[in-house]
């Protein structure tokens, strides 16, 4: 492997998912130097404490290291090591960006959508991976453990690797303060044994960056929006807050503050703030705040929506295989029948209220994938009380008394039973020969850690994935709408459906990106123009400086992640539905990272964003399969409700005109 690869892996933490803190401007300069040996190696570069000079300007075929090869070969004076250290330094996320990838390409690291990383199954077994020759090596975390703290010598290459990771205190930072004073000897002795290690080495030590205050003499000043302003955007009052926002970082630059009645907070807008807080967000970004209060009327303290750091690592871990696409796939049986279920209460000719009809439809089916119950009736007081919730606590929208209202006192009472009865249907005897469910690894994660996860904390976590099936409730409607705002695509969907369903209900299996091509770009255009949550809340936990703006620390930053998804230069004529922005050669969405977010961006993106698109579609297949729909009113124009979620207003609605097929219900049990 390469050297910025293996220093990445030396680095990872496997128990928070992230790599261990050394100052960013240090590990940006060992990466480089990392960069530099391996040309050196290559018989590129030579180098000397004084001069580095260049040997042969032939590339090497190596992404990782052409382009360094390249900035050198370019500039025809002569610099020292320290120089090149310092240059190649600014490309410190590229390299690192490029390892990471190829170390999940070769099946080393597996990437999580929150930007968590940890080593695939059979390397953490076997402590043993491929190299880029294709032959089998020893991890680097157990070589160098071993040549330090073993009296083993290690490979003349290992020298290089541990002298560059002792110039920027990563070696002290891997080792417990015992460990490195008994190794401290022999790091000093190795970092010296390898001359291109040791010149690099010492350029990286000496390699000193500016502090902000000195790099940023004359910082400008956040630019202010307050509620009139807000008020005299049309786009603000339509209730589009993603729209909104970039007409806004238009305006005013991809940094702003939005002071609002009892509330300021920094807003956040452009795909490199979005990149920026999935690369360092976690350093400076904290979550808990605004949820506690929200959390606590559930009687909680604590969920995977506000944990940080290690702790929100070991939840997501838990419950990943819940709320994966598998789920779906494998029980795709049962959400057909529950879609049916559905389209039998629409009956046929009667107006049914679009949000209200899929935030049951889809809750239900989640409901029954993630918990395994029939919640019944039991969803509305739960929808109820989660919106008031969310108006009190989150938005500061209504008093707290609002929450103590006999109907929301009914409704918490329903919430509870809810509780119980998920929990009294989970026992092992319940549970044996059944399908394992995202409570089945909650229970396991509680048994094995009560501490960890209390029985406080169990009640919300059952029900927090379907809070989540609200929101795609919501997701659900704006497709629908769009379905029948565009009846050629419904068509193209409807073609899709009856290829499908001809032979029977289809299986996990034969939902391929070619056979769904065109739903599967249906839902991403419709999660791009409705990004049902559009933005996150953070708390500056310690203060940053991002584009050339001073964030103070306990500032509130609203992250609006979905506002690129209006930005002209990335989505052309961003008003229109069009889901050919998705195919070749255009491919919008892939322009780079960052710009296509509808499930967030950093540590908290939504880690069931697969399960999300797959149930969309198969929805849209489903309706497109049964029913012809038509709007009702006609000539009903979207309006937009942005509170407590984007969602289309209560009067939206549509009605079933006739059954394409049958509709046969599988008889419960």
């Amino acid at each position: 492997m390469r050297f910025a690869e293996e220093i990445l892996l030396l680095l990872l933490n496997e128990e928070t998912g992230y790599f261990i803190p050394i100052p960013e401007w240090s590990l940006s300069c060992v990466l480089a130097g990392g960069v530099l040996i391996d040309l050196s190696l290559e018989n590129r570069i030579d180098s000397d404490l004084q001069t580095l000079t260049l040997l042969d300007p032939t590339p090497t075929g190596d992404e990782l290291l052409d382009p360094v090869l390249e900035e050198i070969v370019t500039d025809t004076r002569v610099h020292s090591p320290q120089y090149w250290v310092e240059r190649i330094a600014r490309r410190s996320d590229e390299i690192s960006e490029m390892a990471l990838d190829r170390l999940v390409k070769i099946g080393v690291l597996n990437a999580d959508s929150g930007g968590f990383w940890s080593l695939s199954g059979k390397v953490a077994r076997s402590r043993r991976y491929p190299t880029v020759d294709g032959k089998i090596g020893e991890e680097v975390k157990s070589r160098i453990m071993r040549a330090l703290l073993d009296d083993e010598i290690p490979d003349p290459r290992d020298f290089a690797i541990i002298g560059l990771m002792n110039s920027c205190g990563g070696i002290r930072a891997m080792l417990e303060p015992e460990e490195y004073e008994l190794a401290e000897d022999r790091i000093k002795l190795f970092s010296g044994m390898d001359l291109i290690g040791r010149t690099i080495g010492a350029a990286v030590l000496s390699s000193y960056r500016p502090p902000s205050a000195i790099r940023s003499v004359q910082r400008p000043s956040i630019p202010v929006i307050g509620p009139f302003g807000m008020l005299a955007s049309r786009t603000f009052r339509s209730g589009n807050i993603p729209k909104f926002i970039a007409e806004k970082s238009k305006e005013l630059g991809p940094i702003f503050q939005i002071n609002a009645p009892g509330r300021e907070m920094i807003v956040f807008a452009s795909a490199e703030l979005n990149r920026w807080v999935g690369h360092k967000g976690r350093l400076y970004l904290r979550t808990r705040d605004y949820l506690e209060d929200f959390q606590q009327e559930w009687g909680t303290a604590r969920s995977i929506a506000s944990l940080d750091g290690a702790d929100h690592f070991r939840m997501r871990k838990a419950v990943q295989a819940g709320n994966s696409r598998a789920v779906v796939e494998d029980r795709l049986n049962e959400v057909l029948d529950l879609g049916r279920r559905a389209f039998a209460k629409w009956g046929i000719g009667k107006t049914v209220s679009g949000e209200d009809a899929c935030q049951r439809m889809i809750g239900e089916q989640v409901a029954q994938l993630s918990v395994s119950i029939e919640p019944t009736d039991i969803l509305d007081d739960l929808i109820k009380f989660e919106y008031r919730a969310l108006l009190v606590h989150l938005y500061r929208m209504l008093p707290k008394f609002t929450l103590r209202t006999p109907a929301m006192k009914r409704a918490h009472a329903r919430v509870l039973e809810l509780y119980t009865q998920i929990h009294a249907t989970h026992t092992p005897a319940q549970r044996e020969g059944k399908r394992r469910d995202l409570v089945d690894d909650l229970m396991a994660l509680h048994q094995s850690d009560p501490q960890f996860l209390p029985e406080t904390d169990m009640g919300f976590a059952f029900i927090a994935p379907i809070i989540a099936g609200h929101y795609l409730g919501s997701a659900m409607a704006f497709a629908i709408y769009e379905l029948l705002m565009h009846p050629d695509l419904r068509d193209r969907i409807a073609a899709e459906a009856d290829a499908l369903f001809a032979d029977g209900d289809p299986v996990g299996a034969d939902l391929s990106p070619h056979a769904i091509d065109v739903t599967r770009r249906f839902v991403m255009e419709t999660l791009r123009r409705y990004p049902v949550v559009p933005i996150h809340l953070r708390t500056a936990m310690n203060a940053f400086e991002v584009e050339g703006m001073e964030i103070p620390a306990y500032s509130t930053v609203l992250v609006a992640f979905s506002s690129v998804h209006y930005d002209e230069q990335h989505f052309k004529d961003p008003d229109a539905f069009d889901i050919d922005r998705y195919t070749p050669p255009r491919n919008e969405h892939k322009q780079a990272s960052g710009i296509y977010a509808p499930f967030g961006v950093g540590t908290h993106m939504c880690g069931g964003s697969r399960w999300t698109e797959l149930q969309m579609a198969v929805n849209l297949l489903l309706i497109a399969r049964h029913l012809e729909l038509e709007m009702d009113p006609a000539n009903y124009k979207l309006k937009i409700n942005p509170l407590p979620k984007l969602s289309p207003s209560k009067k939206f609605g549509f009605r079933v005109v006739r059954y394409r097929h049958p509709i046969e219900v599988a008889a419960t049990a």
